[in-house]
């Protein structure tokens, strides 16, 4: 296997300090201490050498222009396995990581560079190894792949974890711990179902004795004509290894429970009603629902079958510890110091550190399935407003059709009458002058004396115009004409109406059927032939419900004329 490089421990505080001042000797130190690290990582992750070694490339060359740019200096395994983290994902990550087939499991974990303390574990063959390895990570998620590779294999802690994730370490150490029981628990699968198949090919391979004599070879025996068969149970309990007495933890790997055994009439079998319910029996019978019992043959084939017992003795950390090493390409680094170096090469650097994507506030690199935190809160906010709107507009269709009125007024909108809108011609008084108004603008009830003017001062007149010439005979009023007969306000609040006066001179008023809809003008004359343009306005609350209303044009001496307004839900 492949050894880390075995250059002299270099502080991360240093490197940084070396990358920011431009010394070359620093990058190379930088790529002698992380180069092999960050190349396992991206292989496993990418699955391609050629792939894995260019992104290997870019990572040091960006490392070097933005890696001191973190606030944390500590952090440079953090920044560096997040940059590569960022690449892969970029060019397709591969769904399960990988692993040369052919290569042999290390003695000694990835991360150690001295010879082994202890003795080399006793583990299956390679090919089971390999086997072992892909049947449990099979069964994680890519996510929880990649974190148990960064930490068992790269030794990551949950605070640098969660730099290199985009995630806070909090996060980062809880998944980190469900992924652990998740592996666990694949790999507990993996070897007793390769020890039931052991088992199964070890009764098949057995010769068949004649039902009188026992099978000699069985361990357990079997029972004679003249024994009485014991329950299922007793058997169970048999069958169980003996409790530990550091408490209670994990079944051992043979014993671990798979769901597909379930259905093995065998296991499940009750026992029968009238055996003695023992302590022991009783806590066989009310195991929980997720605790499947194993199969007993399998229990007492896996204690006394070497390969079995070898098999049990795998660990999920220490099989990813111990996974076959890649080469490191000894042109790489090469490579990396000559695009760092050479002058000529300054506008490549800048292009590959400008595909690095965007820095977090802490200086990390940002990671493209991570949204930032201000992304986060706009998504909440977002998502808290847009249910807020859907729950207005149901509650506005709902309650529609059994609300007396047309919109849902709710201050800080004026809501009092508009003196200039009446579903009323005016009046006036014997004597010319307007009716008495109210304190609200209002005419004066019946029985209330009627309020007058605050102040002596007379309004002022409109300056007198020349008038025409008189003539003999009384001019004849002319015809109102409004367009257009029908107004419709869909995603809009304002239209226009237009009047014209036809064959002599028109004086007119118009009045509304609600508050809601708003003329620029409610009276005015023209002479003849000319054109006045109003402006409708269509006054709402914050939800406005779909309505419809009337515009009455009368003219002097003309029959009324009628517009129709229709407008839609309105909101804001």
């Amino acid at each position: 296997m492949p050894r880390l490089s075995p250059s002299v421990h270099t502080a991360d505080r240093t490197l940084v300090k070396g990358l920011n001042d431009g010394d070359e000797a620093a990058l190379a130190a930088l790529y002698d201490e992380y180069g092999e690290r960050v190349y396992d990582y991206t292989l496993s992750m990418s699955g391609d050498e050629k792939v894995a070694a260019d992104i290997v490339h870019d990572t040091f060359i960006d490392a070097g222009r933005r890696a001191p740019r973190m606030r944390d200096h500590l952090q440079l395994s953090s920044w560096l396995y997040g940059a590569a983290r960022r690449r892969c994902i970029r060019r397709g990550r591969a769904k399960n990581l990988y692993w040369d087939r052919d290569a042999d499991f290390s003695d000694i974990p990835f991360l150690d560079r001295g010879e082994p303390d202890g003795p080399v574990p006793d583990w299956p063959p390679l090919d089971e190894l390999h086997g072992l390895l892909r049947a449990c990570l099979a069964r994680l998620a890519p996510v929880e792949q990649e974190v148990m590779l960064l930490a068992f294999r790269h030794g990551l802690r949950p605070t640098r974890l969660g730099a290199a994730l985009g995630m806070s370490s909090r996060r980062a150490a809880l998944r980190v711990r469900r992924s652990r029981t998740d592996l666990d628990a694949a790999l507990r699968k993996e070897i007793h179902r390769a020890n039931r198949a052991c088992a199964a090919a070890a009764a098949t391979s057995k010769q068949p004795k004649s039902p009188e004599s026992p099978d000699a070879s069985d361990p357990a025996g079997s029972p004679g004509e003249g024994d009485e068969a014991r329950p299922t149970a007793v058997a169970v309990l048999a069958a169980r290894p003996p409790a530990r007495k550091d408490g209670p933890s994990a079944p051992p790997p043979s014993a671990a429970p798979d769901p597909e055994d379930s259905a093995d009439p065998e296991d499940s079998a009750p026992p029968a009603a009238s055996q003695p319910r023992t302590k022991a029996l009783w806590q066989v019978l009310h195991r929980r629902v997720d605790a499947v019992p194993a199969d007993p043959s399998t229990e007492r084939h896996a204690a006394a079958c070497p390969a079995c017992r070898r098999r049990g003795r795998v660990a999920a950390a220490a099989l990813l510890k111990r996974a076959p090493a890649p080469v490191l390409p000894a042109a790489l680094r090469h490579r990396v110091m000559h695009t760092a170096t050479d002058p000529e090469l300054a506008g490549y650097r800048a292009d590959i550190a400008a595909r690095g994507g965007a820095l977090t506030p802490s200086g990390l690199p940002s990671q493209p399935d991570v949204p930032s935190p201000f992304t986060r809160r706009w998504l909440y906010t977002g998502g808290g407003m847009a249910s807020a709107l859907a729950a207005a507009f149901a509650a506005m269709f709902v309650m529609g059709p059994g609300i007396d009125g047309d919109t849902l007024n709710w201050p800080p909108f004026d809501t009092h009458p508009q003196p200039s809108i009446t579903n009323e011609s005016p009046t006036h008084s014997g004597d010319g002058r307007p009716p008495s108004q109210g304190p609200g603008g209002g005419p004066v009830q019946p029985g209330q004396a009627p309020i007058g003017p605050q102040t002596e001062e007379k309004d002022p007149e409109p300056p007198a115009s020349p008038s025409p010439p008189a003539s003999d005979a009384p001019e004849q009023p002319g015809v109102l004409v409004v367009a257009p007969a029908k107004v419709e306000l869909y995603g809009t609040k304002t239209a226009y109406v237009s009047l014209a006066a036809k064959s002599g001179p028109v004086s007119w008023t118009a009045n509304s059927s609600t508050d809601q809809l708003v003329l620029s003008k409610t009276r005015g004359g023209m002479p003849e032939d000319g054109t006045v343009r109003l402006t409708l306005t269509l006054r709402t609350a914050i939800v406005g419900l779909p309505g419809q209303g009337t515009l009455t044009f009368t003219g002097a001496g003309g029959a009324p004329q009628t517009v129709t307004v229709v407008w839609g839900a309105t909101l804001l």
